[in-house]
């Protein structure tokens, strides 16, 4: 198996290898901190993955085609103006008080990672959408 050596990987894994061993002090030596310290060990080992991962391929690999980047563009447009438009929903009517569940009471951010997932959701349906649909203005 033969690995690129590029700048780009070298940083990446470099970056990666950091996380984790800041991860793994943080982890042992500061007791109020242990999940920080777990959080960057995780990430710190599913960069290194994701680094072991592309080092493999040759850069022709990665490059992506003009229709690929075209359709993540126009899904991740659509998808950002259908969550600004979730928002503003969700704001009139807590504004107007017409749902009882979005009541004055209720903050608007315990519904800012509602809105943020259903973004996500919107922009892998407009992905996909637009990849069966074929044509791409």
């Amino acid at each position: 198996m033969k690995f690129r050596r590029d700048t780009d990987i070298i940083k990446f894994i470099g970056i990666s290898l950091g996380a984790f061993l800041a991860g793994v002090i943080i982890f042992l030596f500061i007791e109020p901190f242990r999940t920080i310290g777990f959080l960057l060990i995780m990430g710190g080992l599913i960069g290194l993955t994701a680094g072991f991962i592309a080092a493999t391929k040759s850069k022709d690999d990665l490059i992506e085609d003009e229709r690929s980047v075209r359709i993540r563009e126009k899904s991740g447009y659509s998808a950002f103006i259908g969550t600004l438009l979730i928002a503003a929903m969700i704001s009139l009517l807590r504004l107007l008080k017409i749902s009882p569940s979005l009541t004055p009471s209720r903050e608007l951010a315990e519904v800012v990672q509602d809105i943020w997932i259903i973004g996500l959701w919107i922009f892998i349906v407009f992905k996909w959408y637009y990849n069966k649909k074929g044509d791409i203005e």
